[in-house]
């Protein structure tokens, strides 16, 4: 299963590449065929920010209603990893690549 470059249209990235071809802020990683950059889509920053947040709700919420503060922080890090671990799986199969909107000298 490879994804699309947005450039060339040829299916030349694995999944992994294009988890780690970073946001549109960043570089990119460039294509194997074409050479230009390419980065995940404005889809990939909305999912991160939406499951960050969730992350971020459901750690406060923890830390402020449970009086066992080993479990709590347990909880806590299990939601930030748990995030993380969600946003990366959502760049790798789902949303599309697009061009960087930094430029590049």
């Amino acid at each position: 299963m490879k994804h699309e470059c947005p450039h060339c249209h040829e299916k030349t990235f694995t999944p992994l590449q294009k988890a780690l071809c970073g946001s549109m802020r960043g570089r990119g990683k460039p294509c194997p065929n074409c050479g230009r950059r390419c980065v995940n889509s404005m889809t990939s920053i909305y999912f991160s920010s939406a499951t960050s947040g969730i992350a971020l709700a459901v750690s406060v919420f923890v830390y402020l209603t449970m009086e066992n503060k080993l479990w709590s922080s347990v909880i806590i890090a299990g939601c930030i990893a748990g995030s993380f671990l969600l946003n990366f799986l959502f760049d790798m199969f789902f949303g599309k690549l697009a061009e960087p909107i930094r430029t590049m000298q």
